[in-house]
């Protein structure tokens, strides 16, 4: 290895291991904290070097001095507490201002008053450090607020520092206190009183200095507040936000939260939290009992007196001390990741307890010295993983109060402390404070070993790690080698009882949610069992008399024990969450497989699934549980559960533990004696109370608000199911004559029609559990997560009982993507003419795409102020509306900004290059991918099995070598703008589409134009940029250009002055084309009968357990005379460019589009995004669902009343967790997050009730706030160029979420089936996407919704191909056809659809009407 190399090595290992890394992304408001701490211990430093001495000075006993420190420390307890416990409801914020006040006002009354009193009540009222360590309310505060700030990972090194820069203030402090004593004394005239009282005032305009600093905290550093429409329990401690929804048979609406009553904080706090309080706060007092004893200030008060030092050098000689202390904080992360949190802590302070004892023998200073850095070095290092596992134990919302009750508990023991030693220096026995202090602190050290120490289970060897981690976090590596912890009423377990665990239950790195916590099983002295859970570092054991008796759940924490579990995926729509939930919630490694996977399963010759029992039940041998998923269809049919029945026919040694969820639920209950029936009213989307019993899953579970997606019940001959009534309470719970060994655990009685509906089980004699609710869904409270982990600590048990350990066997890898690899591809360029290769490679077509078969080599980008010129103005000077173009335009308010927070903050106009501009054709039917040039020549063509290998690889190869020259915040730079077709998508969810019409003009189901020069207009900055990546030489282009946009920029501020008006002549006889084709224009919309028809059958096919909703549409269409004028392609696009501008102006909406393209016009008013991601790959998805038109008057109470009603908010809840579920698949487990839940927003014609969720790869820093997200800091930077074969995370989520789920329904694949039946015919484009895929790795794309489309035929067109959009010329005749549609529910009421989907379509029709 190279010396450069080694040292580059070395360097990178001492910035991880400082954590330099972490707290160069820790952001804006963490700097401010942290430099914050750092001036107040520099002031606490000062005055504490002083304070005593001060007290001296004014002829104060000691006993006084002891007493007014004593009296300080309780009042200071008192004023902390009502701060801390008010902070969170005042705003931490205020909180702190107010404490930095506090803080100011203190330094100037003791910088003004000799008063025993006045000081002492300005020491309690105010903030004053005897001590020179933290006091008042601020750490409390701030250690909550960067717990809330920093991501979990990252906690441990940020608080290293946070602690770290408090020693360095407190050191600094001290050594320019004593310098400036001592400079201050040495001025004509002042006495020692007046030096002293000039600390005071440097300690007040540092008060003063933190107030400032405060108010440039932002608006992030406040606790979210979930947005609830009914408070109904405490929200779920997920990763994902969890806004609770009201009952789902309220009709009352929207409801604002009730304020609660005033409770005692302290049993506000969760009962585990409760536990881990007291055990912890008592031996926190114990050691803060000796602390207060010998506090710093009366260390340096023993010093001076001892040694008769001068205050310069003693103030030298304290500040040394402090400052070397740094020196173990920075390195106390380190050590505990290796031996252990509880080990780090005794290790390092019971040495220095001792040392503290030892204070008084050494008659000479040096010794004294030498004692008092070894104790400064060691008392430290346990600070910052103290904090950090603080912060992790107990929920998020409790952190600000359980921290502030912690040091509370420690200020007030310290607070007895001082008056103790002013009694013994007041009888010359001063030396005994130190020895009783350091024998106390001792004893808090033993005391801590014999209740939570125990053995290090170091991780499995050839465990594997990503060189990418970046967890350097104490949790994350204490994940691998932890302390586990038995009690057994007597001592310490001993080394010969503890049980090395099975192979299953191994440490191993894995995923580490906020939520989580892993159980460690393990033997205890005696005849119990022990199971300890993970605490992050810290574990708690408790005792099990038996495997199967009470449990307690622990609050969240890091986990330890690692396992793996199969998942069976039926094709649901949710399966991802659920994945994602078990690998946040227990850690546990999940592999995933489908219910007809062919490596287990084989068709028969009538077409249904035949298991290979054999194979899979070995291949279950290496797995430590599974889970039978929920999805469409019913228990009883082979081929909607699959491989789920051999799970139940598991006997013997292989038995493994089950959760059955929904239809796995069923098909569990189903093979023990259970019928399987329909719901009178089923249930979807809908989140209503369950009673449990409150054993086995349901253990220590609390009030559970479960969201359902079932039309289907499971009975197994309850009598509360046949006669609807018990004998007994208790009788809920027992089994039945028909299903003697399925214990009920749990019940719905929400809906009167259904009775009361089975919710969860067991089976008494095998390890099988159910739930028929999703406890994966967003809208589950946070219970459902701790059912999940009781299921996992319940399998552990069980697995341990029988000393079941697993099978090894090759991993399964059949989802991972494999784009081409250019480096072993050799790429020739394609003669000149169309290419017909069957098996064309991808990058053929990218060769053929660019100058001379090369990548882009810059792009040129020139800026300026748009002023008040509007997109269409600017179009019209690129002669848009008589040629082919492109625009994506954000609908705008009346001052140009745009419509919605969050979107629609930029225009693009894509300009086509006459007979130059290349364009991407794909076919569904034919497979075939082309190549066409501007006049419509093939280029290249190819039959291709996975069109979207071939983007991808064309698309990474179109990276450009430069990006733009100088700051720039344009998403798009140049690619390919267009569309893709529902058929489309269908096609990459294995749905065959509809064949085409015979007749009907030929579409592309995928149609890409290769964008090389574009506008791209910045609404919020009022800033438009143009680029060109066509060649090196295309500059010259951007600044013509450019003096064409500043040109029209200038005559349109100059029209838009108020003194400059145009009006229009009166005499004026001009009628444009469009005018006359709008008069002749009749609308055609499907009728009253044949919808309702369609929605009677949608819902059958949801009664019957087939789909949880499904999105049934409509082609409409409007018919006009086509103008005289209109004969030629010019003029053609002119009349759809001033159709577009009146659809524009009626209905604005964040994503509407103009595209004239090949034979297609499309006119798009789309409120809908369907997925944006950044350069980064961060990605937003906006889904819609809920409607309600303006038309008939409707105000928005209407609107807010009928939105909020259980129907229309389980449309969109379904969407919202099947949008969740493609993100998880792509992003992976704790990435994705909902980050607006129903919310509705007003468009020109409606109302819609929108939801958004994003994505965040690993490793990069999330947009917090709608600005951010619009702009982040790297949006458009490439720091490293990106090499084909790279996953482009927000490419992969686009391709795989496709078909748009708000236009399909859950689950997605049976839902599509069902409506390809329905509505017999392609969709065409409409319920497709349109947008941009960015040469810089960025996309965003809108759902084609509230769009009209016209298709031209071409000339010499075989009909006999693949046929699109039912739309054309036909006899002098124009045809739009505009798409409508709604979710339909088994909610659904047939009128209000039918009225839904034709407001939906007049929203777009109006635009062709007078």
């Amino acid at each position: 290895m190279q010396p450069a190399s080694q040292v580059a090595k070395g360097a990178k290992w001492l910035v991880d291991e400082l954590g330099l890394k972490t707290m160069l992304s820790a952001g804006k408001d963490v700097y401010i904290i942290i430099l914050s701490r750092y001036l107040r211990l520099f002031a606490y430093g000062a005055v504490a070097l002083v304070l005593a001495l001060y007290f001296e000075a004014l002829d104060f006993s000691d006993e006084q001095i002891g007493l007014f420190m004593t009296l300080t420390l309780l009042g200071d307890t008192v004023i902390s507490l009502l701060l801390t416990l008010v902070a969170d409801g005042l705003g931490r914020r205020k909180t702190l201002l107010l404490g930095a006040f506090m803080m100011a006002v203190s330094g100037a009354v003791f910088a003004t008053t000799s008063n025993y009193i006045a000081l002492l009540i300005a020491a309690i009222v105010g903030v004053i450090s005897p001590s020179g360590n933290e006091i008042g309310p601020f750490r409390a505060i701030e250690e909550s607020t960067m717990a809330h700030l920093v991501p979990e990972a990252k906690r441990s090194d940020v608080f290293t520092w946070y602690v770290v820069m408090a020693v360095l203030g407190t050191s600094t402090g001290l050594a320019v206190g004593g310098v400036a004593f001592d400079k201050f004394l040495a001025l004509d005239g002042w006495t020692q009183v007046d030096a002293y009282r000039m600390i005071f005032w440097i300690y007040t305009a540092v008060g003063c200095v933190k107030g400032i600093m405060t108010l440039f905290l932002s608006a992030e550093c406040e606790p979210k507040k979930p947005r609830l429409v009914q408070v109904r329990d405490r929200p779920t401690e997920s990763d994902e936000t969890e806004p609770l929804l009201q009952n789902g048979q309220s009709e009352e609406g929207a409801v604002t939260p009730k304020p609660e009553k005033r409770r005692n904080p302290f049993t506000t706090l969760s009962k585990p939290s409760r536990v881990i309080l007291l055990k912890l706060c008592s031996l926190f007092f114990f050691d803060s009992l000796g602390s207060g004893m010998v506090p710093f200030s009366l260390i340096n008060f023993y010093m001076s007196r001892k040694f008769n030092l001068e205050k310069g050098k003693l103030g030298g000689i304290m500040s040394a001390t402090w400052f070397v202390s740094t020196l173990g904080t920075v390195f106390a992360a380190s050590l505990a990741k290796r031996i252990g949190l509880i080990q780090a802590m005794v290790v390092t302070h019971l040495p220095a307890s001792l040392f503290l004892a030892l204070l008084p023998i050494p008659p000479g200073l040096p010794l004294t010295i030498c004692l008092l850095v070894g104790r400064s070095i060691l008392s430290s290092m346990d600070q910052a993983p103290r904090s950090a596992f603080l912060s992790l134990v107990v929920l998020p919302e409790e952190r600000t109060a359980v921290m502030g009750i912690v040091n509370i508990i420690k200020t007030l023991a310290q607070s007895t402390g001082p008056s103790v030693t002013g009694v013994l220096a007041g009888h010359n026995h001063f030396w005994v404070a130190f020895v009783v202090a350091g024998s106390m602190k001792a004893a808090y050290d033993v005391a801590l070993l014999i209740f939570f120490a125990g053995r290090v289970h170091k991780s499995r060897e050839g465990t594997q790690h990503s060189d990418d981690d970046e967890d350097d976090s104490l949790g994350s590596a204490l994940a691998e080698q932890h302390p586990i912890i038995a009690e057994d009423g007597i001592g310490v377990q001993q080394e010969d009882t503890a049980l090395k665990l099975p192979s299953a239950l191994d440490v191993s790195q894995g995923v580490a949610g906020p939520t989580g916590f892993r159980p460690t099983i393990f033997a205890a002295a005696g005849n119990k069992r022990t199971l300890g859970w993970g605490f992050g570092w810290l574990n708690f054991a408790l005792f099990l008399d038996h495997p199967d008796t009470a449990f307690s759940t622990m609050a969240p924490a890091v986990l330890t024990t690692p396992g793996k579990i199969l998942y069976l995926d039926a094709y649901d729509s949710f399966s991802n969450n659920i994945v994602s939930q078990i690998e946040q919630s227990v850690g546990a490694n999940v592999v995933s497989i489908r219910i007809d996977d062919p490596c287990f399963t084989r068709k028969s010759e009538e077409g249904t699934i035949v298991s290979d029992s054999g194979l899979f039940v070995e291949y279950l041998k290496g797995f430590d549980a599974a889970i039978a998923g929920p999805g469409p269809g019913w228990a009883n049919v082979n081929d909607d559960v699959g491989l789920m029945q051999e799970l139940w026919k598991l006997q013997g040694e292989d038995m493994l533990p089950v959760l059955g969820i929904c239809l796995g639920f069923q098909s569990l209950a189903l093979n023990f004696g259970a019928d399987i029936e329909r719901l009178p009213e089923p249930r979807h989307g809908l989140i209503s109370e369950v009673l449990h019993k409150g054993q086995s899953i349901f253990r220590d579970v609390g009030h559970l608000l479960a969201t359902q997606y079932h039309s289907l019940q499971v009975n197994i001959g309850h009598t509360i199911q046949t006669k609807r009534a018990v004998k007994y309470p208790k009788q809920l719970w027992t089994p039945t004559e028909k299903c003697p060994q399925l214990e009920p655990l749990a019940w719905d009685f929400e809906e009167k029609k259904n009775g009361a509906v089975l919710m969860g089980l067991r089976h008494i004699n095998k390890p099988f559990w159910g739930v028929q609710f999703h406890p994966e869904s967003i809208c589950t409270n946070g219970e459902g997560t701790r059912i999940v982990q009781n299921w996992w600590i319940e399998a552990q048990i069980w697995n341990h009982a029988r000393k079941r350990t697993l099978v090894q066997h090759l991993e399964r890898d059949d989802q991972k993507l494999s784009p081409p690899d250019s480096d072993t591809e050799q790429l020739t360029p394609s003669p000149t003419g169309a290419k017909q290769t069957p098996t064309c490679h991808p990058l053929n077509f990218a060769f053929e795409m660019t100058h001379d078969g090369l990548p882009p080599a810059i792009v040129h980008c020139l800026t300026t102020g748009s002023g008040r010129l509007t997109v269409q103005d600017l179009c019209q000077y690129f002669d848009i509306n008589e040629t082919e173009g492109i625009v994506l335009q954000s609908g705008l308010q009346s001052d140009l900004l745009p419509l919605q927070v969050g979107t629609g903050r930029y225009s693009i106009i894509g300009l086509i290059i006459p007979e130059e501009t290349l364009r991407l054709h794909y076919y569904t039917g034919s497979k075939k991918l082309q190549l066409r040039k501007g006049n419509n020549d093939v280029v290249l063509e190819s039959e291709v099995e996975d069109v979207w290998s071939y983007v991808r690889a064309i698309m990474q190869y179109l990276r450009p070598g430069l990006q733009p020259v100088g700051p720039t915040f344009a998403p798009f730079w140049g690619g390919l703008m267009g569309y893709v077709s529902y058929e489309a998508g269908l096609e990459s969810i294995g749905v065959e589409a509809c064949p085409a019409d015979e007749g009907k003009p030929v579409i592309p189901d995928m149609c890409f134009a290769f964008i090389t020069r574009s506008i791209v207009f910045d609404h919020q900055v009022k800033k438009i940029y143009v680029q060109s990546i066509r060649s090196m030489e295309d500059r010259a282009w951007v600044l013509d250009a450019l003096d064409i946009i500043d040109d029209a920029v200038g005559q349109k501020s100059a029209t838009s002055t108020p003194s400059i008006i145009y009006r229009a002549d009166p005499f004026e006889v001009y009628v444009p084309p469009v005018n006359g084709f709008v008069g002749s224009c009749k609308r055609s919309v499907v009728s009253h009968g044949s919808y309702h028809k369609s929605i009677t059958r949608c819902q059958d096919f949801i009664r019957d357990g087939h789909s949880y909703e499904l999105c049934l549409t409509a082609q409409n269409t409007i018919t006009g005379s086509t103008p005289a004028s209109c004969t030629t392609p010019k003029s053609s696009n002119q009349m759809s460019w001033d159709l577009y501008k009146r659809l524009t102006s009626r209905n604005p909406a964040p994503f509407s589009a103009y595209i004239r393209l090949h034979n297609l016009h499309i006119l798009s008013s789309s409120p809908e995004r369907y997925i944006s991601w950044s350069r980064t790959g961060v990605a937003q998805c906006r889904p819609i669902k809920g409607t309600v038109s303006k038309a008939n008057g409707a105000t928005a109470a209407d609107a807010i009343s009928i939105l909020s009603s259980p129907k229309e908010r389980a449309e969109n809840l379904m969407i919202v967790d099947l949008t969740r579920h493609q993100l998880h698949g792509v992003y992976g487990s704790g990435n994705v997050q909902v980050t607006k839940l129903m919310e509705i927003e007003e468009y020109e014609t409606l109302w819609q009730l929108v939801s958004v969720i994003e994505a965040v790869p690993p490793g990069i820093s999330k947009a917090r706030t709608p600005e951010e997200w619009e702009e982040p800091a790297d949006y458009v930077s490439m720091k490293k160029s990106a090499k084909l074969g790279e996953v482009n995370l927000g490419f992969e989520a686009f391709v795989r979420s496709l078909p748009p789920g708000s236009m399909t329904g859950a689950p997605k694949k049976r839902s599509c089936e069902i409506l390809k039946q329905l509505e017999g015919r392609r969709r065409g484009i409409y319920s497709g996407v349109l947008g941009y895929l960015d040469v810089g790795g960025g996309g965003d794309f809108s759902v084609v919704i509230r769009t009209a489309v016209k298709v031209d035929r071409e000339e010499g067109e075989d009909e006999g191909e693949d046929a699109g959009e039912d739309a054309g010329e036909d006899g002098g005749k124009e045809i739009w056809t505009i798409g409508a549609g709604g979710a339909i529910t088994s909610q659904s009421v047939l009128d209000s659809e039918y009225e839904e989907m034709k407001g939906k379509f007049w929203s777009t029709g109006r635009a062709f009407m007078d």
